[in-house]
């Protein structure tokens, strides 16, 4: 029996997909839930998993091919060799009969292993029972540490002297989309830069106020990049050049901020996005990034919550970095890279005291934003930073 393998619907807005990589032959066996092909929409990349056990019977969508949500890219049958026949039709939607079929073959998540790509495939290689590891990811899920861990308890093999040798890891679907979007941003921009020091006192006072506050409100814990997203779309609405877009026709001046939050997961950099955030009070930022980064967590982040945003922010703050220049996620016009907030010797009244102080480095397209403007976003922005009450009361 054949069994067509479709493009599935992922997001509200999606209408197609592009095939940008095959994990399988043609002719070759395929396990159920085994990753069959990649595709991206929005530049982001989805894999899509074999819905049964079976051989890659035929091809129908090659790579780099644009397919309608619900046209065919692939048949599946049980018997080797076996011939079979297909008609491609690729509608502009999923027929309700076509979306039943999907919903029907799609793999549980309680009947089959849940693991990275790369774990499954170690794994494969080394002759370990993937049931008989406990994974250390979200809902249990295997990563590659918890398969290397298990072929530590195995007697260890022998091992050779190698020098200069290494193994090759083949790009994922997301590697080769990061790559592509950040060559295409250092080379199709004209990136600028500007970093300010912020005295971070009084930002760090009023988070320890709020969090209660907020807890209790909306039952999350409040971050500084909570409060620092909000006074970034507070300044981006006093100096609304930084909310723009450059096109071969013009520039888009967008009335409404969406902002982007460059979040890093093990398969690579994600940027999920806060919608309309400048009408939106400090405890409504607070538990949509919450919701947000438990999705990117586990996986669930969809097409519509990944796209539109018109302003990123990105902080590395947490893992003790000073001061870093990010680089402009396109379509973008500019993106705020936060630092560490670390205790340093500053110069106050001709005295030297230690503050709490942290680096903003803004990266912006010349093309758009002028210098001066730029620096007219950046003052405002230390300026609400160093007084929160200006836009936190």
């Amino acid at each position: 029996m054949a069994i067509e393998i479709r493009m599935p619907k992922i997001g509200l807005t999606m209408t197609e997909g592009k095939i940008i990589e095959w994990r399988k032959r043609e002719g070759e066996w395929v396990e159920k839930g085994e990753i069959l092909f990649v595709f991206e929409t929005e530049k982001v990349a989805f894999e899509v998993e074999a819905p049964q056990s079976g051989f890659l019977a035929k091809i129908v969508a090659q790579i780099d091919e644009i397919v309608p949500i619900g046209g065919v890219v692939g048949v599946l049958v049980e018997k080797e060799g076996e011939k079979v026949e297909v008609t491609v039709q690729r509608p502009n939607v999923i027929p309700e009969e076509i979306e039943k079929e999907r919903l029907e073959t799609r793999p549980s998540r309680t009947d089959r292993i849940r693991a990275t790509p790369m774990a499954k495939k170690i794994a494969k290689e080394r002759g370990l029972d993937l049931r008989e590891i406990s994974g250390s990811g979200i809902g249990g899920r295997i990563k590659m540490k918890d398969v290397e861990s298990a072929l530590g308890r195995k007697a260890p093999e022998p091992v050779l002297p190698q020098i200069a040798e290494g193994r090759l890891v083949k790009l994922s679907g997301m590697r080769r989309i990061i790559a592509q979007k950040m060559l295409a941003s250092k080379t199709e921009t004209a990136q600028t830069y500007m970093t300010v020091s912020v005295d971070a006192t009084r930002i760090l006072e009023s988070r320890e106020r709020l969090i209660p506050v907020i807890e209790k409100l909306v039952g999350v814990h409040l971050t500084i990049t909570d409060i620092l997203m909000k006074i970034a779309a507070s300044a981006i609405n006093l100096h609304p050049v930084i909310n723009t877009r450059w096109t071969p026709d013009g520039i888009i001046w967008f009335d409404a901020i969406h902002m982007g939050m460059a979040m890093a997961l093990e398969e690579g950099l994600i940027v999920p996005v806060i919608w309309d955030i400048g009408k939106k009070s400090l405890s409504e930022i607070a538990k949509s990034r919450a919701e947000l980064v438990e999705k990117g967590r586990v996986g669930k982040l969809t097409p519509d919550e990944m796209k539109g945003s018109t302003f990123t922010l990105s902080s590395l703050g947490m893992y003790g970095v000073e001061e870093f220049t990010a680089i402009i996620n396109q379509p973008e016009s500019a993106i705020l890279a936060v630092g560490a907030i670390l205790d340093r010797p500053v110069a106050i009244n001709k005295e030297v005291l230690i503050r709490p102080t942290m680096k903003l480095t803004l990266s912006y397209d010349h093309r758009v934003i002028d210098g001066a403007k730029a620096a007219q976003f950046m003052k405002t922005v230390r300026e609400f930073m160093e007084d929160p009450v200006l836009v936190l009361a």
